[in-house]
């Protein structure tokens, strides 16, 4: 009761009615269906639609081709569908009906007070200043996700909004929950056929990575799917594009296209090491033999090019990519990897303690020691309350990837629930995209940060990977 209370009160600082409870699924569908109305409204201008609603406030956000272009806050009273709709024409105000349009509904969900911005769970939640002298100012949760910025950044953009904070200023992180809808529909027919076909949250994955391998077996590197950009290659693509092989060849259903992907990964693996140009081919040699590993890993036969190109590992131990990379050997070779290489990949633990491919080598050459040593390592990263519950703190704001390596390793343990949970809430699944993103590019896919839409290959091939992982007895 008393934390019910304390919501109610930041409410009224904020000036805003939060929703009591998360919407439910009856909720959610009825607010989507009135969207897509009031959508169609807005195009061709005819008969109101009737529409439904929380009794809550409603902030009510509309894009076209990614780009914000109107948002409103409706404050005033009546019913939760008089206050949605009222929302909706104030943020169409200025803008003309000849665009297609997504809309988004968010309502205050959970308010806290906030100490320092540091500890705002950026994309999640979003950040409020309140003072004594002025109304109080609001960014959206999607906001850091619009400027990819940290707490320290929303902060900044905070005071800039405001026009500058008074020393008074008191900060109040909220979260929403919110509803897309857009005129297409396309994520609600995707999601009808998944309910036909029985699809769930991994076939989506797989069938996001089987789009991003073309005719000639090349993988794209990644996709913008705000801005519609096609990323054909990138850094350490070849690696990034054998990690997705072998999670889509892992799931099964996609044949062909692993086949080609294979070949095409195999050929540029033989001309790059037959002293032949090779676009974004790497240029060290850690690099270049954790690369041939993972093509290894995703069915590429090159086992006796690693081989050869192990032999000389040890000009490698200072390498600063090499602790990463001599663990993937260790899962390519398994119990053919050098004993002094294994030896160095378990001895590296106390320099690089984040090491989940250590921990992955370690199942598969059955050294219970060292499974134990790397997981110990490993386990303090996982973040076990907010911001970024579950997520990996190798990084300071929490990546997808490495997040979904990290649960990969730890699969079958209590460590990896929270890091699976991270994960699983960086997919783009029916009714969770962002309006601003293009459902048709993202669906399925995993977002690379909390901050940060882009869609790489490689980041749905560890979060599939991991997710199966995860349903192995």
């Amino acid at each position: 009761m008393a934390g019910a209370q304390a919501h109610r009160e930041l409410g009224v600082v904020l000036d805003l009615e939060p929703l009591p409870r998360d919407l439910s699924p009856r909720v959610r569908a009825e607010l989507r269906h009135d969207l897509v109305a009031l959508l169609r409204f807005h195009a061709r201008l005819g008969r109101f639609p009737r529409v439904r609603g929380p009794r809550a406030t409603p902030i009510v956000a509309v894009y076209a081709g990614g780009v914000l272009r109107g948002c409103a806050v409706w404050r005033g009273g009546g019913t939760g569908g008089e206050r949605l709709a009222r929302g909706f024409l104030a943020a169409t105000a200025s803008l003309s009906g000849d665009e297609p349009l997504a809309a988004q509904v968010f309502y205050a969900r959970d308010l806290r007070w906030l100490r320092d911005p540091a500890e705002l769970d950026v994309g999640r939640e979003g950040l409020a200043a309140v003072t004594r002298a002025a109304p109080p100012v609001l960014l959206m949760p999607q906001v850091a996700r619009d400027h990819r910025v940290d707490g320290a950044g929303m902060a900044a953009l905070l005071e800039a909004k405001a026009g500058g904070l008074p020393r008074d200023v008191r900060l109040v992180a909220w979260t929403v929950d919110s509803v897309t809808a857009r005129t297409d529909q396309i994520e609600t027919a995707s999601a009808r056929a998944a309910a036909r076909t029985g699809a769930d949250a991994i076939d989506y994955a797989a069938a996001w990575l089987a789009r991003m391998i073309d005719a000639r077996g090349q993988v794209a590197f990644a996709i913008d799917a705000r801005n519609r950009v096609l990323q054909p290659s990138g850094p350490l693509w070849h690696a990034r594009s054998a990690i997705a092989i072998e999670a889509l060849a892992a799931h099964g259903g996609y044949t062909a296209a692993v086949a080609r992907a294979r070949r095409w990964l195999g050929g540029a693996i033989d001309r790059a090491l037959a002293g032949k140009r090779v676009e974004a081919w790497p240029e060290d040699r850690a690099t270049v033999i954790g690369t041939v590993a993972l093509a290894c890993l995703g069915g590429v036969h090159a086992r006796d090019r690693l081989e050869s190109l192990v032999a000389g590992w040890r000009g490698l131990a200072r390498s600063p990519a090499w602790p990463w990379h001599a663990g993937q050997v260790a899962c390519a070779l398994g119990r053919a990897t050098p004993p002094a290489l294994w030896a160095w990949c378990i001895a590296d633990l106390s320099r690089h303690p984040f090491a989940p491919y250590t921990a992955l080598a370690a199942r598969i050459i059955g050294d219970d020691r060292a499974l134990r040593l790397a997981t110990a390592a490993l386990v303090p990263f996982i973040r076990h309350a907010r911001p970024f519950q579950g997520g990996a703190s190798a990084t300071t704001i929490p990546e997808t990837a490495l997040t979904a390596v990290a649960a990969h390793a730890l699969a079958g343990t209590r460590h990896a629930v929270d890091a699976l949970g991270f994960v699983r809430a960086r997919q783009l699944l029916p009714g969770r995209i962002p309006a601003a993103l293009d459902p048709t590019l993202a669906l399925g896919a995993f977002a690379a940060t909390p901050v940060d839409d882009t869609l790489r290959a490689d980041i749905t091939g560890h979060a599939l990977l991991a997710l199966r992982a995860a349903r192995r007895p």
